[in-house]
Parts: structure tokens; C-alpha cells; sequence
């Protein structure tokens, strides 16, 4: 990542990858009832935990870093209260997912409580991400170097092929909500 615009790149794909993922949690619940398609079960069970690390590690290594430099103690309130609902999140992303596996080998049955998970997730990881579009009126409308280079050391940590945020970067990827309905 060589330009500014690459931080708003990815500010952006990982904005769309969480809320479709959250499409996903609801879409999961609605048709709990009746035998979810287990092939969407299965995308959801691989990719719930491992996107919202993305998501956290990018935030925590870059956003926060840059508005914490910028503003200082303006927006360590805000910040901590991010870093908090990321890690409650994540406790509701990994009771998710031993469920979830529990439904591919065990079926049905394994889904008590199941739905209402689902939902509450869904409900707390709207309301978060609408909490972080507000980080967007803290970020600069361009970005200096040695914040680009944040940027360009996040990306270099990650594996070659970040999975999933590298992929909706190509305009053919399919968007789940259109699959799913």
C-alpha cells in the first residue's frame, strides 16, 4: 500500500465483509427452524472468527493508532469503548462458531439457543459497526506517511493472501445477501 486512498480502501472492504457477515448471522437464524443450508452454515462457521480478527487487527494497528496520534486523549474514550465491544464480540463470535460445528456434526438437535445467539450477535455487531462509522469523521482526509506505513506493515504481517478482505477488492465477488434470498 503506497497511497493514502489504499487506508480508506480497506476501512471500506472491511466495513462491507463485517455487515455482510452480519447479513449472514440473520439469514442463518431466519431459517434455523426449518434445516439451515449447511453449505452457508459451513461458510459462516470458516469465516466468522477469522474476519473479525481482520477486523480487529486493522483497527487496533492502524485506525486506532492514527486517531490516537492525531487527536490523543480526545478519542481514548471512544477507542476503549471499540476495543471493549471487540472483545465481547469475539467471545459471541467463538460460542457462535463451537455451535455452529456442532450443527454440521451433529445436526438439528445441537441447535438449542442457537437462534437467539445468532440475533443478539447480529444486533451488537450493527450497533458496533455503526459506532466505528464514526471514526471516520476522526480520520484525516488524507494520510501522511509514517501513517500509510502503519498501514503498509499491517498489511506485510498478513498472510499473502488476506483472506476475506483482499477478495472484495474484485468487483465479481459476489455479495452474500444476494446469494443467500
Amino acid at each position: 500500500m503506497t497511497e493514502a486512498a489504499d487506508i480508506r480502501a480497506q476501512i471500506a472492504a472491511d466495513l462491507l465483509l463485517q455487515r455482510e457477515i452480519s447479513h449472514v448471522l440473520v439469514a442463518v437464524a431466519d431459517t434455523l427452524s426449518e434445516g439451515s443450508d449447511l453449505r452457508v452454515v459451513r461458510i459462516l462457521s470458516r469465516t466468522l472468527e477469522a474476519s473479525w480478527d481482520e477486523h480487529v487487527s486493522f483497527q487496533d494497528k492502524v485506525v486506532f493508532q492514527i486517531l490516537l496520534t492525531r487527536h490523543g486523549a480526545k478519542v481514548r474514550d471512544m477507542i476503549d469503548g471499540r476495543r471493549s465491544e471487540h472483545a465481547s464480540l469475539s467471545q459471541q463470535h467463538f460460542r457462535i462458531g463451537r455451535q455452529l460445528d456442532n450443527l454440521l456434526t451433529r445436526g438439528q438437535a445441537a441447535a438449542d439457543g442457537l437462534e437467539a445467539l445468532l440475533r443478539s450477535t447480529y444486533s451488537d455487531r450493527l450497533s458496533h459497526l455503526d459506532r466505528d462509522a464514526e471514526l471516520d469523521g476522526w480520520l484525516p482526509e488524507t494520510f501522511n506517511n509514517t501513517e500509510c506505513s502503519l498501514c503498509q506493515k499491517w498489511s506485510a504481517s498478513r498472510p499473502q493472501l488476506r483472506f476475506p478482505l483482499n477478495l472484495l477488492r474484485d468487483p465479481g465477488f459476489p455479495r452474500v445477501g444476494r446469494w443467500l434470498h
